[in-house]
């Protein structure tokens, strides 16, 4: 569904070179541009409309990279017309949101889930072995950011500065932040206190940081449009620490990408595992594609997705009421 950047750089791409996937409409409201970039990557059919590829009996399954306010929308109408979905993060715009989505699939018997495409990169799994392991001991402390400076060469067209779109930091990148430090904690936050730097001409959050509250220990996220800060994210034990240093995007474009992943004990000594490369976005699309074909339910269950907005939102009562909230 549309010609959106993500879709066109990277998720297309990936889905045609995944074993299970295969792109055979592309939708967009303007047909002239859907054939453009469908002749560009290759597809075999374009459609002027939404409702027209949910109408093909031809597909089994659709990816939503919609503004972030038409995620919703979109997922509860392709579940209708009994597609499965691959749907952009964040998962909606709210929880209430995104539990009527979760609602809509099941209903429907379709699957559904959220594209967190870092969660697929061996990498991500490295880290998830590691904390497992007992290596660094119990966990206490997540620190985790991820920033990238739109604002030095402003763009209208970008639906990241549009409030009414669901546009914002703290959606757009915060959802990674806040993701991370719930898989390396294993659990949800109990509460949240936000802090944000807002341009009043955008109507948006253009820095946001939180500081969650879980049962074991702390996460501070932070996430930026306005600084190259970069990506990275650190997992603390009481007997050492693991570092991530591009931990949501190893690497740009449809090439494979290696990870790192840093572990450094108590006394400093420091090991670097270099992981081997991929595709995250491949993966993802082959682990989705795999699910749906053989009716299994998908390795990223929606209700992360709802737990992960559960978290976002109590972010956004902190940011407007200057408190520490509930999630």
């Amino acid at each position: 569904m549309s010609t959106a950047d993500i879709g066109r750089l990277q998720v297309i791409p990936a889905i045609q070179g995944s074993t299970w996937g295969r792109v055979k409409v592309l939708a967009s409201r303007d047909i002239e541009k859907a054939r453009s970039v469908a002749h560009q990557l290759g597809i075999e059919r374009t459609v002027g409309s939404y409702e027209a590829l949910l109408e093909d009996p031809e597909v089994d399954a659709v990816y939503i990279p919609l503004p972030n306010t038409l995620h919703a929308e979109w997922t509860i109408r392709a579940a209708a017309a009994g597609k499965a979905v691959l749907c952009e993060k964040p998962l909606a715009t709210s929880a209430s949101d995104a539990a009527r989505q979760i609602e809509a699939c099941a209903n429907h018997g379709v699957s559904l889930m959220e594209a967190f495409m870092y969660r697929f990169h061996p990498q991500t799994r490295r880290v998830q072995e590691l904390i497992a392991s007992g290596v660094i001991g119990q966990v206490r402390e997540v620190r985790a950011h991820l920033s990238v400076n739109i604002m030095r060469a402003l763009d209208p067209s970008n639906i990241r500065y549009d409030s009414r779109l669901g546009g914002g930091a703290r959606l757009d990148m915060g959802c990674y932040s806040v993701s991370v430090a719930r898989m390396a904690f294993g659990s949800e936050p109990r509460r949240v206190l936000g802090r944000m730097q807002s341009d009043p001409k955008l109507g948006i959050d253009i820095s946001t940081a939180g500081l969650l509250e879980f049962p074991q220990g702390i996460a501070l996220i932070s996430c930026s449009f306005a600084t190259d800060g970069g990506d990275i994210y650190t997992v603390v034990g009481t007997d050492g620490y693991i570092e991530v240093p591009r931990g949501i995007i190893p690497g740009y474009g449809t090439r494979a990408a290696e990870g790192l992943v840093i572990v450094v004990d108590p006394d400093g000594n420091r090991r670097e595992e270099r992981i081997e490369p991929a595709n995250q976005y491949r993966l993802m699309a082959d682990a989705f594609a795999e699910s749906v074909l053989n009716r299994r339910p998908v390795p990223l269950p929606p209700e992360d997705g709802l737990n992960n907005m559960k978290v976002l939102d109590a972010l956004a009562r902190s940011l407007a009421n200057n408190t520490s909230e509930p999630v």
